[in-house]
């Protein structure tokens, strides 16, 4: 058949529709459903077409998870295409993951054919039988902002870019679509090529009216606190707390997540019941959780403001924190905004900044003399500590590195000096740590991508999958496995809740040892990669050279690293 006779198929249609909404990767894992993927991409590599890059990836986990890394450095959404509804069945936690995140994805999945015969794309082999479901969608309908089918003669350039312009609007999250085989295989019926356009709608601003309300309350405070969640994911929110909280004198405290630099005079850390207690006026930023209700309070007579861009959080089904004022809009715009309007309403109080400014320095100092000593006092113990891996970390990984984290080195003790260093988050459906970091690394390919994540989380993240994901695309990162041979959260929650209980009495608990540990080091040696088994903390440093300089040259390597139970 020459170019010229070519008829179009829908398939092709929906790679060029994909291209033309800015997706550059699509993660895929096939199945029978994909046939007229694979056909179109191989006709619009002959014809010179543009199209994104298919990546074969092994495991629905890994791919959804990839999809996460390469957004939070790239800040582009991928594409990520499965298999009918296993395929989505195994994406899951993955999706979970990514819309508690607000990460923008679009998840297709094939559809078994709908037909059993009179169609090229009709039933062929039993199992179309068996995967057919009544409602496919209705897999992950709770974890994605939007789901469709496509459907005989619809236009698919119309369809993804609304799939697309969904999942990159705020809140951003991830977006289903189904595609049924004979639909892929039928011939096009949109006009011609997608044209190139941005995606997404802009972001709403903040009620002038409501921040000057919070501007006087602020303004008013003697003790204001900022509490960040995750504003740093809006462009120039990073840039911008750190810039109000030094002019302002706000004390900000802040979950896993890169809000401002670790050397901040501002920044105090984690947040302390002391902090949360004597505060007057607290500004949330973009968090679900500011505080473990359970654990601590404010005062009753604090003024509690929430900002974000949905400041209920309305796919949460239960949340009842204080709320004084709710402002609603980008957190970025929301920080500039109110910077200026606190210069005009701050003029005449430098005596008071002063006052808090030595206060908070005063804290900060007792905060980093306390690290210091942390760290002096577990340099020689074994099992090697988990802040001990942190602070190696910051002695010898370039400032530009990217560190993935999942349980594994603890965000208070590692240096962040840009928004886009450190990687976490997470619903809690374990196993994101690998394919984020290779997402990570296919958006930064020049950075040191380091993964630092616990024995049980490595074992969730389909390890054999990410080290061949790894090999086949020459995506070369560090990852360094805190092994302490049992899941240590669900021994954490059976001591908090039974502090006093028999369990809390034993050494080995049932349902949380993970004796005898794997070889966790030989799995990336299958995939041609290198792996090291790690005990002394005085060979720790050493070991993370080594390691690095291996994924400077292109391999792949994993540091099994015998760690005791977090002492912070």
């Amino acid at each position: 058949m020459t170019h010229s006779s070519h008829v179009r198929s829908v398939g092709e249609d929906y790679i060029a529709a994909l291209h033309a909404c800015g997706v550059k990767y699509v993660f895929a894992n096939g199945g029978t459903d994909f046939a007229p993927i694979i056909e179109g991409i191989v006709q619009m590599r002959s014809r010179g077409e543009p199209m994104p890059q298919f990546l074969t990836v092994p495991h629905e986990n890994v791919a959804t998870a990839m999809a996460q890394g390469y957004w939070k450095v790239a800040g582009e959404p991928a594409a990520v295409m499965v298999h009918v509804n296993v395929g989505t069945a195994n994406t899951v936690c993955g999706l979970m993951n990514a819309a508690r995140d607000n990460t923008p994805m679009l998840l297709a999945a094939g559809r078994t054919p709908l037909t059993e015969t009179g169609h090229a794309g009709s039933r062929d082999v039993p199992i179309h039988w068996a995967q057919e479901q009544f409602d496919q969608g209705a897999i992950v309908r709770e974890s994605v902002k939007w789901d469709y089918e496509l459907r005989h003669g619809q236009p698919v350039n119309t369809i993804v870019a609304r799939a697309l312009d969904i999942a990159m609007s705020e809140p951003k999250g991830p977006v289903y679509l189904q595609l049924p085989r004979e639909a892929l295989g039928d011939e096009s019926c949109d006009a011609g090529p997608a044209p190139r356009r941005p995606v997404g709608a802009a972001p709403a601003a903040p009620n002038l009216a409501a921040l000057e309300q919070a501007a006087d309350m602020i303004a008013r405070a003697q003790t204001p606190l900022i509490i960040a969640g995750k504003p740093g994911n809006s462009p120039g929110a990073f840039e911008a707390l750190g810039a109000l909280a030094f002019d302002c004198v706000i004390p900000v405290v802040s979950g896993p997540h890169p809000n401002m630099v670790s050397n901040h005079p501002m920044n105090l850390g984690s947040l302390t019941p002391a902090l949360l207690e004597s505060a007057d006026v607290i500004v949330v930023l973009e968090s679900v959780v500011p505080w473990i209700p359970r654990a601590m309070k404010p005062s009753p007579d604090a003024k509690v403001i929430h900002i974000a861009h949905d400041p209920l959080f309305h796919t949460f089904p239960l949340r009842g924190f204080p709320m004084d004022l709710a402002i609603a809009g980008d957190s970025g715009a929301a920080l500039t905004m109110l910077r200026e309007m606190l210069k005009t309403k701050m003029a005449n109080r430098e005596a008071a900044r002063d006052k808090r400014r030595a206060a908070i320095a005063e804290i900060r100092n007792k905060i980093v003399d306390g690290r210091k000593a942390m760290i002096e006092k577990l340099k020689d113990t074994a099992p090697i500590s988990p802040i001990l891996v942190a602070h190696a970390l910051n002695m010898v990984r370039d400032e530009s590195a990217i560190v993935v984290e999942e349980l594994g080195a603890p965000y208070p003790f590692l240096d962040i000096t840009r928004r886009d260093s450190f990687i976490s988050g997470a619903s809690g459906a374990l196993g994101m740590a690998l394919g984020q970091a290779l997402g990570a690394k296919l958006a930064a390919a020049k950075r040191q991508v380091i993964t630092t994540c616990g024995d049980g989380s490595y074992m969730f993240g389909v390890p054999l999958a990410a080290n061949y994901v790894a090999r086949a695309e020459s995506l070369p990162t560090l990852t360094m496995v805190f092994n302490n041979s049992q899941w240590y959260a669900v021994r954490r929650a059976t001591m908090s809740m039974y502090p006093n209980g028999d369990a809390a009495k034993m050494n080995s608990l049932p349902i949380v040892d993970l004796a005898p540990s794997p070889d966790f080091e030989k799995v990336a040696e299958s995939c041609g990669g290198y792996g090291e088994r790690v005990e002394d903390p005085a060979k720790l440093v050493g070991a993370i050279e080594r390691g690095l300089k291996k994924v400077e040259d292109g391999q792949q390597v994993t540091l099994n690293v015998i760690t005791g139970l977090r002492s912070y």
